[in-house]
């Protein structure tokens, strides 16, 4: 009898420290799941400043504007062109590139910036070019002038063709 007693007395020692242990590991489960949810809420509301800062930015930052261009031929000493941006954006890196069509076509030159820096043209404003040159034609030699240029202003952009006015304006700004 005493034997059962001691027996029951252990294994009501051990049913009491594995209930202690089980209560322990919930008691622990039940913190880091609320030491958890705190961070996911300090996370989101991370988040949700990040999201206002970033649509305040992108209120505040300027959409891209229209870039447009108007070419006027200026006859003097030497003929010459002016690019000028008629649209309200800001054109970087404006470039000319050579049609296809119009490289086969020896005799057309190839427009030339008459500064050799590379060209940003803010609205309304100017930049001269030369696209004349002497080519021989039927036997003499004359002035060539391509009928257009193609322009690049900007890397990702894609090029536009503008027509080259046959109307000139001089010097001292009298139309010819």
């Amino acid at each position: 009898m005493r034997t059962a007693s001691w027996v029951s007395a252990a294994t009501a020692v051990l049913l009491g420290a594995t209930a202690a242990a089980a209560w322990r590991k919930a008691s622990l489960a039940d913190q880091a799941r609320r030491e958890a949810e705190v961070a996911l809420d300090a996370a989101l509301e991370q988040l949700e400043a990040m999201t206002r800062i970033a649509e305040a930015a992108q209120q505040a930052l300027p959409r891209p504007l229209e870039v447009e261009f108007d070419v006027q031929r200026i006859r003097g000493p030497v003929d010459r062109f002016r690019l000028r941006n008629v649209g309200t954006g800001i054109a970087t890196n404006v470039r000319f590139v050579v049609d296809p069509a119009e490289e086969q076509n020896r005799r057309v030159p190839t427009p030339q910036w008459l500064d050799e820096v590379a060209v940003t043209l803010l609205p309304k404003e100017w930049a001269d070019f030369s696209a004349s040159a002497l080519s021989p034609v039927a036997g003499s030699w004359r002035i060539v002038f391509p009928a257009f240029v193609t322009v690049i202003h900007d890397e990702a952009g894609t090029p536009r063709r503008l027509d080259l006015p046959t109307a000139v304006v001089t010097e001292d700004g009298v139309i010819g």
